[in-house]
């Protein structure tokens, strides 16, 4: 059976290109460091470098096997760093990914948590759908806060459903469709700034004008980043969309709400593990907070019918 030294020598070959190279990183012989590798070659039956005049090249089994690699390095890494942080003392640390418009959430539930458990380690990334699902996979993170609604019948993944809340139209508080329920009609004309292809807000929207044999409106600017978003509507006055319970990050650029008639998607947040990994009593009582933060945030939303100042 491979060894971690093993994923080691193949990750340096990897990233350095040429035996040699490799050899130097891992403070070992070129003979031994080949044998390493045709040892590895072995255990999976495949080759997984070419040689090449310049050095090694992955083959696409070697490509294949560099996130498996990295991934079983990082979680022996963790591994220590965990025993390490209990040997001293530590509650442990809880590892969060979360999306962007969820922060505000897991800011407040890590302050209480603090309260509770001063001593506890917190690691927190932000990144959007794809990212966040790429960290689960590589236990970067041992949970994810974000837009679930793509994750639900995944089986690789335990989701836990939080909250919903309804997609609303942003628009700012001087536009003739503030306040209004609109029809496509009315729509018709206007340009629109979007989140990246692949979001759940841009998603729904592409959905919404497909079903209804409707072209697609002009994407004008094409962003994730709130406060790109929340200028182009005040100082262009350009439409876009936004979960009801995100709202309040647009609320510097006086913003008001509409809606789409028949217009009925829905963002789904929830809690996302790894499928039959167990759940540590610190990330536990993290995840307690957070859902309680998230039924009080949802239970008394920002009135989006209202303009903001």
């Amino acid at each position: 059976m491979a060894n971690p030294r093993q994923y080691a020598h193949f990750i340096a070959v990897l990233e350095q290109g040429t035996l040699l190279g490799a050899a130097q990183m891992v403070n070992l012989s070129q003979p031994a460091l080949s044998k390493s590798i045709l040892t590895l070659e072995d255990e999976y039956g495949v080759k997984l470098f070419d040689r090449h005049p310049r050095g090694l090249m992955p083959t696409v089994y070697g490509q294949a096997l560099e996130h498996h690699a990295r991934r079983i390095l990082f979680d022996i890494e963790q591994s220590k760093h965990d025993l390490t942080a209990l040997e001293s003392g530590s509650s442990g640390r809880v590892r969060i990914g979360v999306g962007q418009a969820l922060i505000k959430f897991v800011e407040d539930a890590l302050v209480e948590l603090e309260t509770d458990f001063p001593d506890a380690n917190h690691t927190v990334i932000t990144s959007y759908a794809e990212g966040l699902r790429l960290a689960l996979q590589e236990n970067r993170v041992d949970v994810v806060l974000g837009m679930v609604n793509r994750l639900v019948d995944d089986e690789e993944f335990e989701t836990t459903i939080v909250a919903n809340d309804h997609i609303v139209g942003l628009c700012h508080q001087s536009h003739p469709l503030a306040g209004l329920e609109v029809s496509l009609e009315q729509l018709r004309g206007q340009d629109w700034v979007v989140p990246e292809r692949g979001e759940v807000v841009r998603s729904a929207l592409e959905a919404f004008y497909l079903l209804n044999r409707e072209p697609l409106p002009r994407f004008k600017v094409v962003t994730n980043i709130p406060d790109v978003v929340g200028r182009f509507v005040r100082d262009f006055n350009l439409l876009s969309l936004s979960p009801s319970g995100s709202f309040y990050e647009y609320q510097n650029f006086g913003v008001a709400s509409f809606e789409i008639k028949n217009f009925q998607f829905e963002r789904q947040i929830g809690l996302v593990r790894r499928a039959g990994v167990a759940v540590n009593p610190l990330s536990a009582a993290f995840e307690a907070i957070l859902r309680k933060t998230l039924k009080d945030a949802f239970e008394h939303p920002i009135d989006t019918t209202q303009h903001l100042p």
